[in-house]
């Protein structure tokens, strides 16, 4: 095979491929890049055999068909540390040149018959999704899941898509973040139940744009299938039972009501979170007539006091939270975003927005 193609855009696509090829444990060739040369394009393959992605490339000049196996790291050295603006990449059984009008590197290779084809997208049933609402629903919803436990159902993220509803859930225990929205529904296809590894949908957001290009999702068994574009990501999902997250989310009648900026609140939590630690990492947020006032103490650090106007003109309410939980949230969100706040004696700070997003976090203890 031989390609000829600009640089950039060549390791651009080389570099998001190059991402889900496999670290360890499974078998060498899956920690390389498989490449096809075909007369209409290229398509580049990676798999560590629970994700994988198929990309296809139409903008490089197709000099003589045929596959390979690329080298993830050394290509990606290449790719990164050149300044040519065009590479010429051939391969044949036993070794691949990328060389450019200054340069020529010769890599030894692989046989490229023991590598997997990743799963195209074939489904004539799935749901459709801008790109720009599902990056959101992920990016809104995903720091909430449990990093230590990602094999696990907390780990991912749960996803149920029926007729022409998508709501999106994390949780990792101690909050929850759930977001709601409208989908395309084609051939009756539904999804009561899908948790989705927290791995992928990273690798998703990562390659999605904010257009309204529209992403395709199907799921099937064990495994799932997105396609969006020239891309399409295969990954198997994750076993195990998603807490009874509908049961989880609070009632808000009868509770106080405060409206706040997310901006405005993200900054007065990242200044009292300054004197907070791991060992004493609350803050306490004091919710008095038209202010809301956010208390830190570290005791071998110091205190911190902020003061932030609210409307509010209701009876002295206080919680302790964890800032770290607060900003997590609040960064994910516009800064001009109006956010209600409802709180009750004991029970969960609950944030809410205009557009279907839901935030629960569990105060701690004083």
């Amino acid at each position: 095979m031989k390609i000829s193609c600009e640089r950039d855009k060549f390791a651009q696509a080389f570099q998001l491929v190059a991402s889900v090829a496999a670290v360890r444990d499974v078998k060498p060739i899956l920690q390389n890049v498989k490449i096809k040369v075909e007369k209409k394009g290229v398509l580049l393959q990676a798999t560590d055999t629970e994700l994988g992605i198929r990309l296809f490339l139409d903008n490089c000049e197709t000099i003589e068909k045929g596959e390979a196996i690329l080298p993830t790291k050394r290509l990606r050295m290449i790719l990164t540390e050149s300044s040519e603006e065009k590479l010429q990449i051939e391969s044949d059984q036993d070794k691949t040149i990328v060389s450019g009008t200054r340069s020529r590197f010769t890599l030894t290779t692989q046989p490229p018959d023991e590598f997997p084809d990743v799963e195209n997208f074939s489904e004539t049933a799935y749901h459709e999704i801008p790109a720009k609402s599902l990056r959101e629903m992920i990016r809104r919803t995903l720091f909430a899941t449990d990093t230590d436990n990602a094999k696990y159902a907390l780990g991912g993220v749960f996803f149920e898509l029926i007729d022409e509803t998508i709501a999106v859930v994390a949780t990792d225990g101690r909050r929850l973040a759930y977001q709601s929205g409208r989908v395309q529904c084609v051939n009756n296809h539904k999804v009561e139940t899908s948790i989705f590894p927290a791995r992928t949908l990273q690798l998703v957001e990562k390659a999605l744009n904010d257009d309204e290009e529209p992403v395709k999702i199907a799921v099937s068994a064990n495994r799932a299938l997105f396609q969006y574009g020239n891309m399409v990501f295969f990954t198997r999902l994750v076993e195990g039972r998603f807490p009874r997250w509908r049961s989880i989310i609070p009632e808000t009648e009868g509770k106080t009501q405060i409206e706040v900026l997310s901006g405005a609140l993200f900054s007065a939590v990242r200044q009292a979170a300054v004197v907070t630690s791991d060992k004493q990492p609350g803050v306490n947020f004091v919710f008095e007539s038209g202010k809301l006032e956010l208390l830190g103490h570290g005791s071998e650090i110091g205190d911190s006091s902020v003061e932030l106007p609210i409307s509010y003109s209701g009876p002295k309410k206080e919680l302790k939270l964890d800032p770290k939980y607060m900003s997590d949230v609040l960064k994910v969100l516009e800064q001009e975003k109006n956010l209600s706040l409802f709180l009750s004696d004991g029970d969960p700070l609950t944030i809410q927005t205009d557009d279907s997003y839901i935030y629960i976090v569990m105060p701690l203890s004083s």
